[in-house]
């Protein structure tokens, strides 16, 4: 028995040292395929490794992956938060431009309130006027009416000074001749003076003298231009005259348009222009 563990020992370390040797014992006690398993092993650990580091890349591709859906899911959730704040913001605009068009709707018809007021209002003042025109009016006559009584019931105040005998003259007998010497136009026309007094000449040869009046509250250039224009009517059909106007007060430009027509101012009880009128207006009649 020793001899043979000493032989296989021996045959151990002859094929340990003995490579070729080695190989075809192997290859006559082993099938082909099984001295082909360890270039399959070695192969198979090749293609294990190969796929690890594919599984490696892979891991590092699907991480990459997963952190960019992580990225994309955080995105959209931010879109998704901000078409949520923008629909609120829409839907507010909408409630707003609601708001706004019943506003709007609410102003117009307070504005057509408004215009209509304002028409009524209109109207309205257009009557007052109206109203407050034929007041004034028919007030001016009654000034008018109240300031011819008081002319010729003081008379003498004012012109007392230049003329006697004054009075109303005889309007009958006044027409009477103006009829014989002027149009029917200038006939009406001096009818409507609102005050025709009579006198006689104070001093020296006493002629009678006709004062051809307009009179009003307050005196415009208006009454002197019609006095004047009436006093040469007058003196044309054979009355000796001189205009005047009479008020409470005057305008601004009364006082030089009496001056330039020869028309005599009588008011708040004096008298203006009479000797500049007296002088040219008889003077231009005799």
């Amino acid at each position: 028995m020793a001899d043979q563990s000493f032989d296989i020992d021996a045959l151990i370390q002859a094929l340990q040292n003995n490579p070729e040797a080695r190989q075809r014992l192997l290859a006559a006690l082993l099938p082909q395929e099984f001295l082909a398993l360890p270039f399959q092993v070695a192969q198979l650990a090749r293609t294990v490794a190969e796929h690890n580091q594919r599984i490696e890349r892979l891991e590092r591709v699907v991480q990459q992956l997963a952190d960019t859906v992580a990225q994309l899911v955080g995105v959209v959730q931010g879109i998704v938060q901000e078409l949520a704040e923008l629909r609120e913001t829409v839907n507010g605009l909408i409630r707003g431009q609601e708001e706004l068009r019943a506003s709007v709707a609410e102003l117009r018809e307070t504005m057509e309130g408004l215009a209509k007021a304002v028409e009524r209002l209109i109207e309205w003042q257009v009557l007052a006027e109206q109203r407050f025109q034929r007041i004034e009016d028919r007030l001016g006559q009654l000034i008018g009416w109240r300031l011819e009584e008081e002319y010729a019931k003081h008379a003498y105040a004012y012109f007392g000074s230049y003329l006697r005998k004054i009075r109303r003259a005889d309007l009958e007998e006044i027409f009477e001749k103006a009829t014989q010497k002027l149009s029917l136009t200038e006939v009406k026309d001096l009818s409507r003076a609102d005050l025709i007094l009579q006198g006689q000449l104070r001093f020296g040869n006493q002629q009678a003298v006709y004062l051809v009046m307009e009179v009003a509250a307050t005196l415009d250039v208006n009454d002197v231009t019609r006095a004047s224009r009436r006093a040469d009517l007058l003196s044309r059909a054979g009355f000796p005259c001189i205009p005047v106007v009479g008020g409470e007060k005057m305008a601004a430009a009364v006082e030089d348009s009496a001056r330039e027509l020869d028309v005599a101012i009588a008011l708040d009880g004096g008298l203006m222009g009479w000797e500049a009128a007296f002088q040219k207006r008889l003077k231009m009649t005799s």
